[in-house]
């Protein structure tokens, strides 16, 4: 029940979801003879493409959300394992085409084999399982792990996959009982920037001690707000950001991030 209404939030913290909602009710009222409730929908439909779309919005809240765990300056000299969030790979395209079908976030992964060559000695987890609502398709973990394979990033004795998780916050309870990490274990936890302090919140709560962020996959520079005239781009940094926020506060509510 929670899965599935994190997942019916997530829908509507698209701002395009909202615009086109919002003028579907307008027609609606027009249908209905309802002109000054069609013209508040559609008013209200237009400032939300204006503010999410026109203007830098997603832009500003992604800084926020990059800024909260910067790479960190000094890595550390020992690492007991390296934790991989999926969410880079279309798993139903992955098993149609027949080869795994990487995504915007790859970038993850890159980061994700740099470490594993730096710490040629640590365990190596990747967490993800299926995502979407229909629950359909190949856990994501299962698709990664031939790429892994290909890059040469590791041996197969390092590797952990765990595969059941659909959520962030599954991605830590799940890989937390399966590797049961010990106290004073240090542990690098690799995802997307702005996707970060969801992370982190979750893993804390999960009462996960020792994890180090090690973010990458950003989409800001971190130092301006450039006024951007891509309307696509513009709603989809908002819908990313729009989505984490979401996430954070329902995972607050939850107890599911601290």
């Amino acid at each position: 029940m929670v899965f599935v209404l994190s997942k019916m939030i997530a829908f509507l913290l698209s701002p395009l979801n909202v615009a086109i909602l919002l003028l579907s009710g307008a027609m609606l009222a027009l249908h209905y003879k309802r002109p000054l409730d069609a013209r508040k929908l559609g008013f209200a439909a237009w400032l939300v493409l204006v503010v999410f779309g026109a203007l830098p919005t997603g832009q500003v809240l992604l800084q926020s959300l990059e800024g909260r765990y910067p790479f960190p300056a000094e890595m550390p000299r020992k690492v007991d394992g390296i934790i991989l969030l999926g969410g880079f790979v279309d798993t139903d395209l992955g098993v149609t085409r027949g080869a795994p079908q990487l995504e915007g976030s790859v970038d993850r992964l890159f980061t994700f084999t740099d470490m594993a060559q730096k710490y040629p000695y640590s365990r190596l987890v990747v967490t993800s399982g299926i995502g979407n609502m229909a629950q359909t398709g190949t856990p994501e973990a299962q698709l990664i792990k031939p790429v892994l394979e290909k890059m040469r990033a590791y041996t197969r004795s390092r590797l952990t996959i765990e595969d059941k998780s659909r959520t962030t916050w599954e991605n830590a309870t799940l890989t937390k009982e399966l590797l049961q990490p010990k106290s004073g274990q240090t542990w690098l936890l690799v995802t997307s920037a702005w996707h970060m302090p969801r992370a982190m919140g979750a893993f804390k709560a999960a009462g996960w001690e020792g994890v180090v962020p090690v973010p990458s996959d950003y989409l800001t520079d971190g130092k301006e707000i450039r006024l951007e005239s891509n309307f696509v781009k513009n709603m989809r940094d908002s819908a990313t950001a729009l989505r984490e926020i979401g996430g954070i506060v329902f995972y607050s509510l939850t107890g599911q991030w601290k």
